[in-house]
C-alpha cells in the first residue's frame, strides 16, 4: 500500500487576479512560495517517510515541488497527467467573466470541443492514480497537483463526484492510501 500526501500547489499570480489558469504555467507569488515552505514543514513534521515528488509538469506545481524537495531531499518526477483542467481557449480569462458566461444553474456549459470535459478530468484522474500506483511502487509519495485535478483524484478513489469533495487551499496537504 503507498500513502499519497496531496498538496495543491502555493498561490500563484494568476490565483490573485482570478483567472482560470487551466494549462498557463502560472508563477507562485510570494505568499505562495511562502505557503509551500510551511506545506514542506509539515510534512516534515508528519514523518511523511517519501521516495518521491511526483508532479505536474506545469510550472507552479514544478516550482512548488521544488520548495518541497528542497525541505525533503526527494527527486522531482513530473507527470503530465496531473495538469489541471484544459480550459482551452478561455485559459487565462477572469474567472467572473467564466461564470457570466458559461455558468447555468451550476452546470458549465462551454461552447462543445474548447474545454476539457468534467468527466474526460475524471478519467483522467483515474488514469492517475493507476499511474501513481505504478510509479510507486508501494512506496509513499509527495504528489504536488491543482486544486481541480487534486479533487478529481480524491473523489476518482472513492468513487464520488468531485462536488462531494471540499475544495483544497493553496498548499493543502492531504493523505490518500492506496
Amino acid at each position: 500500500m503507498a500513502t499519497l500526501y496531496i498538496v495543491r500547489h502555493g498561490e500563484t499570480e494568476e490565483n490573485h487576479r482570478h483567472v482560470l489558469q487551466g494549462q498557463l504555467p502560472g508563477t507562485l507569488t510570494d505568499e505562495g512560495r511562502r505557503q509551500v515552505a510551511e506545506a514542506a514543514k509539515r510534512l516534515v513534521e508528519m514523518k511523511a517517510a517519501c521516495s518521491q515528488i511526483i508532479s505536474s509538469d506545469l510550472k507552479r506545481a514544478i516550482d512548488s515541488a521544488g520548495i518541497i524537495a528542497s525541505k525533503l531531499h526527494l527527486p522531482i518526477v513530473p507527470m503530465p497527467l496531473l495538469r489541471e483542467r484544459d480550459w482551452g481557449e478561455f485559459n487565462g480569462m477572469p474567472i467572473d467573466e467564466a461564470r457570466e458566461r458559461f455558468l447555468h444553474d451550476g452546470e458549465w456549459v462551454f461552447p462543445p470541443d474548447t474545454v476539457e470535459t468534467e468527466d474526460a478530468v475524471y478519467q483522467r484522474a483515474k488514469d492517475a492514480l493507476l499511474a501513481l500506483a505504478r510509479t510507486c511502487h508501494g512506496d509513499s509519495a509527495v504528489v504536488v497537483t491543482h486544486g481541480l485535478f487534486a479533487r478529481n483524484l480524491i473523489a476518482a478513489h472513492f468513487g464520488l463526484s468531485p462536488r462531494m469533495v471540499k475544495p483544497l487551499e493553496n498548499a493543502e496537504v492531504r493523505i490518500l492510501e492506496l
